[in-house]
């Protein structure tokens, strides 16, 4: 959870109000590690964000969230926050003690008792109790234990109800939490620099999937398609498949905003609010989606509805598809603090860089390509002018026009002595003469084969009709 050598990224302050933006979601752990992340990222807002973190841990159970947030504030040379209150965490732990032995002593007795609905409640129970700990803690001795520590073991209590689910509801249920918890273990993977976030978020897809047909009324499923819609897009835009997140978020209705949640999980107030999906979508879309597709399926299409509660993120859209890049790039920039604060958009290493990075480096690109689709040839001192390079190096767009020639974005070639980035010339001559030369060759064969079938018809020669002919006004194959 600590940035790395304790150092918070520099980020200015973003345009929200934190506490105002902290309201937005409810407590629990996802929200704590939201806070997290922000104290990280931002060091102007880390003493304020921790604080709201901790305040909110000592209202829950969870005494390894607790602990880790404390070593994060300590890390960041915040004194006051990074002292840990030793007595309640031992308290609270002894409390967890008991309550686990009491739901594990009658998870027990349902199993010899064989009552299927009894037993599928105490798993449920026990496994929500593993969600709100954070699960047994792993022995550094055995390394093996990692498996059935923290989250993953609320995981595999919610995935052994399902021997026990009677109903389609049941399963829904199960396969929310299973959603959830998922979401859990790879942003706590990604916040403690350990590999496994990509299995988790492909563990979200798989059950996103499960929720889309499920057998349930429809009233029932008209909440949990949206669900599955949104949280498949973050999944996706997790392990980098920008073009399947925005496919997934464009497609959730908008009846995902104050819907009111399901099975008790709200994942608009837990997970992502219509304002972050319009981000998340607008975003993806813009990196990945022609200007035709924004027009038709972005703009003019449902996720329109999302677009407006986040006026600036429409506006961007726009400025895109009607050619001025600059201002599209400009507009996006703003926010950029706001959005590498998200725990989700903002995730990633500092060398590699989070999505948001990302993301803009491909809309940056694909603006630069747009751009010069109208020119023959543009000089570098232009380009320069209309897309400022992001690196103050004296080089910086030669640099970046020949990284976008040589993984392929862009096509053309640079002269580098005249400073000129030159279109490939296409000889429009020399095509339609080899278009010409092609037709005649074609008009020639046919008048030959329909030559042939008139001397054979005068011969008195039967010509068989072969399947899929042309009525005999073209031989084909089968003759």
């Amino acid at each position: 959870m600590a940035p790395k050598n304790g150092i918070a990224a520099d980020l200015p302050p973003p345009t929200f109000d934190l506490e105002i933006w902290a309201n937005h979601y409810e407590n629990g752990p996802l929200l704590q590690l939201r806070l997290a992340h922000v104290a990280a990222r931002c060091p102007s807002l880390a003493h304020h964000a921790l604080t709201l973190a901790l305040a909110d841990a000592k209202k829950g159970k969870d005494v390894q969230i607790y602990n880790r947030l404390c070593d994060l504030a300590a890390d960041l040379g915040l004194k006051d926050l990074g002292k840990q209150d030793t007595e309640w965490a031992s308290r609270k732990d002894e409390e967890n003690r008991r309550e686990l032995s009491r739901l594990e002593s009658e998870l027990r007795g349902y199993k010899n008792n064989l009552i299927r609905e009894s037993i599928r409640m105490g798993q449920e129970e026990l496994a929500m109790h593993h969600l709100l700990t954070g699960g047994p803690i792993p022995d550094p001795a055995n390394p093996q234990s990692l498996s059935s520590a923290g989250y993953n073991a609320a995981y595999q209590a919610f995935g052994k109800m399902r021997d026990f689910c009677t109903t389609p509801a049941h399963i829904n249920s199960m396969t929310l939490r299973l959603i959830y918890t998922a979401l859990l273990q790879a942003v706590t993977a990604q916040q403690t620099g350990n590999s496994s976030s990509s299995m988790h978020f492909n563990s979200v897809i798989a059950n996103s999937n499960r929720l889309r047909a499920t057998g349930v009324k429809e009233e029932e499923q008209s909440k949990l398609t949206p669900m599955a819609h949104v949280v498949a897009g973050i999944a996706h835009m997790g392990i980098g498949e920008y073009r399947s997140a925005a496919s997934a978020f464009l497609q959730t209705p908008f009846d995902y905003h104050n819907s009111g949640g399901i099975y008790n999980v709200d994942f608009e107030r837990s997970v992502a609010s219509a304002n972050d999906v319009a981000i998340y979508g607008g975003l993806c879309a813009l990196a990945t989606m022609s200007r035709e597709a924004l027009i038709d399926d972005v703009l003019g299409g449902p996720f329109r509805a999302f677009l407006e509660q986040e006026p600036h993120m429409r506006k961007a859209i726009v400025l895109y598809t009607t050619a001025k890049y600059q201002a599209c790039i400009d507009t996006l920039r703003r926010y950029y603090s706001d959005w590498s604060l998200d725990v989700f958009l903002g995730a990633g290493g500092l060398s590699t860089g989070s999505h948001v990075d990302r993301l803009f480096a491909r809309i940056r690109e694909r603006s630069i390509t747009a751009y010069f689709s109208s020119f023959s040839e543009v000089s570098l001192t232009s380009l320069a002018s209309t897309f400022p390079p992001t690196s103050n190096a004296p080089d910086a767009m030669e640099a970046e026009v020949l990284n976008m020639i040589e993984n392929g974005t862009l096509d053309a070639r640079l002269d580098v002595v005249s400073g000129v980035l030159v279109a490939p010339q296409n000889d429009t001559r020399l095509e339609t003469h080899q278009n010409a030369q092609k037709a005649a060759q074609e008009v020639e064969r046919t008048l030959l084969l329909r030559l042939h079938r008139v001397n054979m018809t005068l011969a008195g020669l039967e010509i068989p009709k072969a399947k899929g002919q042309w009525d005999g006004m073209r031989v084909g194959n089968g003759y």
